[in-house]
């Protein structure tokens, strides 16, 4: 018995000095990557978002409440094509409200009926405020239920420090959003492939019903300037908001949104942002293959030793 007891005892001895050896010849697991600050901005407040992710990879101000200008119409396309998707190739509505819109309209006319599918590129190309007043009032079927379905959306969406009053972005009390908000609205409105086709278009041959049709330009900037990958998404600009935009682009699959409030620099920042977003989400992506290749056994150690990080997998 004793003789056992000895042996059992040596065992464990054995165990531990094997233990404490492979404690110390066990490398560190990878270090997961320190970025540097986002670059700098002009904007009072701006968000970078990984669209394939979610998460908020940098931030300035990202949960200020700002006027969001017709950035707003993000939210108005998105509801149109998921809640009037059986409307799309009717008439949209053409009432005296619409036609009576503030700022930079698209001219519509009841004697030059369009499509509500066509009313969405007039609306997100040339930012007509009467064409988002119509896209609301043919999908709601009234102004103020469409209004009570965009807040419902946003809600849903997990913007939650966001409150629309309107379908176009006009200034009102009431119409406020955040940086990170409307960057999560245009990653979850970048999903639907219709969105994502009408953000994309420098240009589009916009036809009415009688068969006329005029070529309408985005006003996007961004889309011209020569950035690889850029897609989308909306600009916006009142005299209460300044100058804002939600921008994507994609590379290798990866998609990233920035978004930036009252930014003079926004088509210079736009471009640095979105670099810096592409170099985190590969440096995190290298982080999480260097954890995938890391040895089981030394998997095993570190873990119980208390150094290995959990596993995130974007």
């Amino acid at each position: 018995m004793k003789k056992l007891l000895a042996l059992l005892v040596l065992a464990v001895v054995f165990a531990g000095i094997a233990f404490g050896i492979l404690a110390l010849i066990t490398p560190e697991p990878p270090k997961k990557p320190e970025l540097p600050p986002p670059p700098p901005s002009g904007a009072v407040s701006a968000a970078l978002l990984d669209g394939n992710t979610g998460d908020i990879l940098a931030e300035k101000e990202g949960t200020l409440k700002v006027y969001p200008a017709s950035t707003t119409k993000i939210l108005t396309c998105i509801i149109a094509l998921e809640e009037g998707k059986d409307k799309l190739e009717q008439n949209a509505v053409i009432t005296p409200r619409a036609m009576k819109q503030d700022g930079t309209n698209l001219g519509i006319r009841p004697d030059m009926p369009l499509s509500l599918h066509q009313m969405l590129y007039g609306m997100m190309l040339i930012s007509g405020n009467d064409a988002a007043v119509s896209t609301a009032e043919t999908v709601g079927g009234s102004y103020d239920r469409f209004i009570e379905m965009m807040n419902e959306k946003a809600a849903a969406i997990g913007a939650k420090n966001s409150h629309f009053a309107n379908p176009n972005g006009l200034t009102n009390p009431n119409h406020y959003t955040t940086a990170e908000d409307m960057a999560r609205i245009a990653a979850y409105a970048m999903k639907n492939p219709d969105f994502r086709d009408i953000v994309k278009r420098k240009t589009y041959p916009m036809t009415y019903r009688n068969g006329i049709y005029r070529n309408v330009e985005n006003r996007n900037e961004f889309l011209s300037s020569g950035y690889a990958g850029a897609n989308g998404i909306k600009t916006g600009m009142t005299e209460a908001a300044g100058d804002c935009l939600v921008a994507s682009a994609e590379r290798d699959g990866r998609l990233m949104i920035a978004a930036f409030y009252n930014d003079p620099k926004r088509w210079v920042d736009v471009k640095s942002w979105l670099d810096y977003g592409f170099a985190a989400a590969k440096a995190e992506e290298e982080y999480q293959a260097q954890l995938a290749a890391e040895p089981a056994i030394y998997k095993f150690m570190n873990r119980m030793l208390g150094k290995e990080p959990k596993e995130v997998h974007a």
